[in-house]
């Protein structure tokens, strides 16, 4: 690919979201730049699909909004492609019939909450991973969706869970859990994007891409 197509700048720190990018537009067309702030807006007071679904794009947009103004006015029009922002929870059903957001689970009792998380929520159900995404080009056209996957576990015996919580996966983890790790031994299907619930999901991400003029691999 040429040296000369303007990078996509990632907002994000995650390692896993630079790869699933990498596969659409090529490691070398990344620039990351996360965000200056690690402050995001929280889930206290959501607790339906709509409402979720406007703080994701809030936390998202944020994010993007934060990214182009490290960059400044001049390299936004000079040689970048696009800002591309993400944010992915996990969404569960509570008693009554409301609806909860697990983010990263809370340090240093991440293990007790991760445990609770697991046997209330995730061993034998199926929960929501939704992933908020902001595109936003270097001319400052805007592009926004949410993508959801449901994700069924299987049930599992309480050594497994002991053994799980043991490896460290979860901490740093929407939800407490990597879909690409260990969890993935206990999932028994994923209905829609397997990438979405890792925390991009490229088809989605691809589509706005192109919308905006924008090519991809």
């Amino acid at each position: 690919m040429s040296d000369f197509l303007p990078r996509i700048v990632l907002g994000s720190r995650s390692p896993r979201r630079r790869q699933l990018l990498a596969q659409l537009v090529g490691e070398e067309r990344i620039e990351v730049l996360p965000p200056s702030s690690v402050e995001e807006a929280g889930f206290d007071d959501t607790d339906d699909r709509p409402s979720i679904h406007r703080r994701l794009l809030e936390i998202a947009r944020a994010k993007a909004d934060d990214v182009r103004l490290q960059l400044g006015a001049q390299r936004r029009a000079d040689g970048i492609a696009a800002v591309l922002s993400a944010d992915t929870v996990i969404v569960v059903s509570l008693p009554g019939g409301a609806l909860g957001v697990l983010g990263q689970p809370p340090e240093p009792d991440w293990q007790d909450v991760v445990r609770e998380w697991f046997r209330d929520h995730y061993l034998g159900r199926t929960h929501t991973a939704a992933t908020a995404i902001c595109v936003v080009s270097g001319s400052g056209l805007i592009r926004e969706r949410v993508v959801e996957s449901q994700v069924t576990f299987r049930d599992q015996d309480p050594e497994w869970l002991e053994s799980y919580l043991e490896c460290g996966e979860s901490v740093g983890k929407a939800g407490g859990y990597a879909i690409q790790g260990r969890a993935g031994e206990a999932i028994e299907r994923v209905e829609g994007s397997t990438d979405n619930v890792v925390g991009l999901p490229t088809e989605a991400v691809a589509e706005m891409l192109d919308e905006l003029g924008i090519d991809v691999d």
